[in-house]
């Protein structure tokens, strides 16, 4: 009766009570079913994120037996994909082993599996054959296990790698062209590694210049190649050092070095160099030709081109053409053209013929051209007319002294067959810039000056003045 009468008394707050508690029970079911369909929602997206990955790289999952004839129990999709095989194709087959699919070059690969038992991973590269005939490279990684039966199963992810296999045998084919090719080539081929300073060259240059093929330190220590390069060309080797350091697009130069023999010999290098992802050069790829023939046959053909046939000097045109260029790049220096007329020279002619004329003009030019150096100009202007150029010469003690050499050359005697021919000439002298700015107003003064000497007696020379 008490009951009652407390349930009464309580009825609202004991409702009360109930109805939170079933709200509260609403609210949690409500709030766990929310994060399990979240849950799922992401899971989802998650799978498709996966698949679409999956999808995007062509490599399968394949589970076999090794002793029995490579058994598969277990082949994704992915695997049969690879092969160009519906997977009902297959599964539907009482049998399918793996060596079906196994290229015969490739039908012991079992073996190279069963030698990696024992690691702790398998790896492997295989051929396989698809469905329309053609060759897979496939690369197989992954583990066994053991089972009851001491049989091995095997687990391993089937990745295609056949891009990646045809490149690798595209850059062995180019590496044996250039291996090919650098045996056949007679030129030198080299590779500078400009970060590791160092020279790499093909065998042919220990044949060529019995020299080393590896040089490290290759322009650190490059006084050690001073013995080797041509003196004259020394500069020319000491900015092909630094183009090479500096790693310059296109690199040429043409130098002489010298060889096994010992005799210096004509070189034409060239050079490209290559640049890493950030522009940077890392090395230069070339080669080193051996021109020596063909510069010589070259330096020939100018020789003849630029050359008086008789004597050997240079002919008019580029007598002219060398003076003035060298007064162009000397303008503040000093200078004389000295105007050269061989005495009575008409008279030997006459009396001994053209031919022996001809001899005793190359007689006294070969007497003048050993008494000057290779810095002057030498050259036949006329039929037994020529000029001796000398540039920045230091002041009139020294025309005088070269002058008066001049003068003891030419007067000399020509012997030949019991003839006794005597040679003299006269000289007349131009200063540039006093007697003239460019060669044809120093000839004319030199000429002035030239036939003075001849009105006084010849043999002699004299420089020209303003009045002279």
């Amino acid at each position: 009766m008490k009951l009652i009468e407390i349930l009464n008394n309580y009825s609202i707050v004991f409702l009360t009570l109930i109805i939170i508690i079933i709200s509260a029970c609403i609210i949690i079911l409500t709030f766990n079913l929310y994060n399990r369909l979240k849950s799922r929602k992401e899971t989802t997206r998650a799978t498709v994120e996966l698949n679409k990955i999956t999808n995007n790289i062509r490599a399968g999952l394949v589970h076999f037996i090794l002793e029995d004839d490579c058994r598969i129990i277990y082949a994704s999709k992915g695997f049969y994909e690879l092969l160009g095989y519906d997977e009902a194709e297959d599964v539907s087959k009482k049998t399918v082993t793996l060596s079906q699919y196994v290229d015969v070059k490739d039908k012991y690969f079992y073996r190279n599996i069963r030698e990696q038992l024992s690691n702790e991973m398998i790896r492997c590269e295989i051929r396989m054959i698809t469905k329309s005939g053609a060759i897979l490279y496939g690369l197989m990684y992954g583990s066994s296990t053991t089972g009851h039966d001491g049989k091995h199963t095997i687990s391993v992810v089937l990745v295609d790698i056949t891009e990646q296999k045809q490149m690798q045998e595209l850059i062995l084919l180019e590496g044996e062209r250039y291996r090919i090719a650098a045996e056949l080539s007679k030129d030198v081929l080299f590779e500078y590694h400009i970060r590791n300073d160092e020279m790499i060259y093909n065998e042919r240059m220990k044949d060529l210049f019995g020299i080393s093929t590896n040089q490290p330190d290759f322009i650190k220590n490059y006084t050690m190649r001073r013995d080797i390069i041509h003196p004259d060309d020394w500069g020319i080797f000491l900015e092909l050092c630094q183009e090479l350091a500096e790693g310059k697009s296109i690199i040429e130069a043409e130098f002489r070095m010298k060889d096994r023999l010992g005799e210096f010999i004509w070189c034409q290098l060239m050079g490209k160099t290559i640049f890493d992802d950030d522009k940077r050069p890392i090395r230069v790829i070339g080669k080193l030709v051996n021109v020596d023939a063909q510069k010589r046959e070259l330096e020939a053909l100018e020789f003849k081109a630029t050359r008086d046939p008789l004597t050997g000097v240079y002919n008019k045109e580029v007598t002219i053409k060398k003076i003035d260029k060298f007064i162009s790049g000397n303008k503040n220096g000093k200078h004389m053209l000295m105007f050269i007329d061989f005495d009575n020279f008409k008279s030997i002619n006459d009396t001994y013929g053209h031919l022996q004329g001809d001899k005793v003009l190359s007689f006294v030019i070969s007497k003048i051209k050993s008494i000057f150096s290779e810095g002057e100009i030498i050259g036949r202007i006329g039929g037994d007319e020529f000029v001796v150029f000398s540039g920045n010469i230091k002041d009139i003690e020294d025309v005088m002294y070269r002058a008066e050499i001049l003068r003891n050359a030419l007067d000399t005697t020509y012997v030949s067959n019991m003839k006794t021919i005597p040679i003299s000439g006269s000289i007349g002298i131009a200063i540039y810039p006093e007697a003239g700015l460019h060669y044809e107003q120093l000839m004319d003064r030199a000429d002035q000056a030239l036939y003075r000497v001849k009105e006084q007696g010849k043999n002699n020379f004299m420089l020209y003045t303003p009045t002279t």
